[in-house]
């Protein structure tokens, strides 16, 4: 029979349908090949059982290689599989004519049944065998680089865990993340980024050594498993593979610079298990990235700082979600006449458990959850609520009440349109939105639609924490804001510090340039206020005139 273009069994012969020949096997003799044509073979493989008793060397276009053969005589029957599938066929060639025609074909047809069989067998075996090669492909190796994959690793990461705890021996786990991958795929494409991973992979398959076991988790992060090692050694490892990310890697005509974090732990000094060891090595991960060095080394007080950020966060989806929040309400005067211009909204979170929990503690934490938006939305809400409280108080706020917008909400390109629906119950000329300076420059040109939709729409809008963002002056003609918030820092340094009145001075200046108003924030000596209202600042916010309250308290003092 032939398979793959070859003759593998002795005594039978294949065929190729292309090549239109057949190629004989001899026991230990060389394979013959002829032409298919005319020749009795054609006969069998058209489904017939085909003999010749005789006079062979007249049926046959090789005459010369049946002279070699000395066959005088020829039996063949169709070789096929169980199921029926063409093989080839099973032929016998005699040096002599045959003397029992009608006994032969019958034996061979036999043999030829049993043959089929067991080489459909083999077929099957070599299928299953090649199937399953490629399903441990798919479920152990990644495709792109051609190193183990996660399952792969986790699964040697316990053996590796429970092997080093009978030999009472260290296990290290370096995870490495890379800088900018994100960045270059996005904007250079997944194929490049691809040849790019492959690159990396290749340099860190390079730097291991025995007993050092490499893989990616996938996107831009990759493992290293460190068998029987140290602290020592496994810094030392850390310098090795990220040194190899020195030379530029080139790709097509363009050059990168890759660089990469590494967190590690060490087993069973940071962990007593794979699972623990994993997440261990994470969570350096995650310090290393905020770290100037980009490496850190495992050790408990991480881990108390994560299971407090997270109870802090469960503590946060709780409270916004069952209203446990409130707003306090920090007053603005007029440096000119000294009467209340407005006020600006700051939110409060008084937690049962954690006690008071800072602003500067809780918006990131919003922000890093995707819940920015949710807590502006209920700012925004119940700042009109207040409103309409006031008035039904019977004592009016008549002043710009602001509340802050956030850089993630500035992303949304629709956010005038969600802001005019949120607040259809106030008038908009009572609100005013405070944006940051470093927010706005996030995307200038929908900030530019943005702000110039809320200012058509009646609202106010300020720039909050001015000077602090590096905003181009090009855009910031272009913002529809009328007023700019002058940070505190440089209110409180003003009188300390030239550098920062020259600042200030020239804020004001530029402001009253654009028909802009200013509100110097963190005012809180009566000497910065003195020093403003000189160099024409119009309006003021500190605790020199008032610290933030509940609304009842606002109402009390102030309307």
């Amino acid at each position: 029979m032939k398979r793959n273009g070859r003759s593998r069994w002795p005594g039978t012969g294949g065929h190729d349908r292309t090549e239109r020949s057949v190629t004989m096997t001899r026991n230990t003799q060389p394979a013959t090949t002829y032409e298919l044509a005319s020749s009795p073979c054609e006969h069998v493989l058209n489904n017939e059982i085909c003999q010749f008793p005789n006079s062979l060397q007249e049926r046959f276009p090789d005459k010369a290689l049946l002279r070699e053969l000395g066959a005088q005589s020829y039996i063949g029957v169709p070789l096929r599989t169980p199921n029926g599938v063409l093989l080839g066929l099973m032929a016998l060639l005699c040096n002599r004519p045959l003397s029992l025609p009608a006994y032969g074909p019958e034996v061979l047809r036999i043999a030829a049944t049993q043959a089929g069989a067991e080489m459909a067998r083999q077929l099957a075996e070599e299928t299953r065998r090649s199937n399953d090669q490629h399903i441990e492909q798919l479920i152990y190796w990644d495709s792109i680089t051609g190193l183990p994959n996660r399952r792969h690793f986790m699964e040697r990461l316990q053996e590796a865990c429970d092997q080093t705890q009978l030999q009472g021996k260290s296990l290290g786990l370096l995870y490495l993340d890379l800088h900018r991958f994100r960045h270059i795929n996005d904007t250079q494409g997944h194929e490049r980024g691809d040849l790019l991973l492959a690159d990396i992979a290749g340099r860190f398959r390079a730097q291991a050594k025995p007993g050092e076991f490499v893989a990616r988790l996938g996107g831009d992060e990759f493992m290293v498993l460190l068998t029987n090692t140290r602290p020592v050694a496994m810094a030392y490892a850390i310098e090795r593979y990220r040194n190899s990310l020195s030379p530029p890697i080139q790709i097509a005509d363009r050059s990168f610079s890759i660089s990469a974090s590494v967190g590690a732990a060490l087993f069973p000094r940071d962990a007593d298990n794979a699972q623990s060891l994993f997440q261990h090595a994470s969570i350096a991960l995650n310090h290393a990235k905020r770290d100037d060095s980009r490496t850190r080394f495992f050790n408990t007080n991480m881990a108390d700082e994560l299971h407090q950020k997270e109870f802090l966060q469960l503590r946060f989806i709780e409270t916004l979600n069952q209203g446990g929040l409130a707003l306090h309400y920090q007053p603005q005067f007029c440096l000119k006449s000294g009467k209340l211009s407005g006020a600006e909204a700051l939110c409060r979170w008084h937690d049962e458990v954690l006690g008071h929990v800072s602003p500067g503690t809780f918006i990131p934490l919003a922000e890093e959850q995707g819940l920015i938006r949710q807590l502006g939305d209920w700012v925004l809400d119940e700042a009109c609520n207040q409103l309409h409280t006031w008035d039904a108080q019977d004592k009016p706020f008549n002043g710009r009440l602001c509340v802050n917008v956030s850089a993630q909400q500035m992303d949304d390109p629709r956010l005038a349109e969600h802001v005019q629906r949120l607040a259809t119950r106030v008038a908009p000329g009572r609100l005013g939105l405070e944006l940051t300076e470093s927010g706005l420059m996030r995307n200038p040109e929908q900030t530019v639609r943005i702000t110039r939709a809320l200012h058509d729409a009646g609202f106010g809008l300020a720039i909050d924490d001015f000077g602090t963002g590096y905003s181009s002056l090009t855009y910031l003609k272009r913002f529809a804001a009328d007023t700019l918030k002058i940070d505190m820092s440089f209110v409180q340094d003003m009188l300390k510090s030239s550098h920062d009145h020259a600042i200030v001075a020239t804020i004001i200046a530029m402001a009253e340039t654009l028909g802009m108003h200013t509100v110097a924030e963190g005012v809180e000596e009566v000497e910065q206020a003195e020093a403003l209202r000189a160099l024409g600042c119009t309006g003021v916010q500190g605790f020199y005139y008032g610290r933030p309250v509940d609304g009842k308290t606002f109402a009390d003092l102030w309307l």
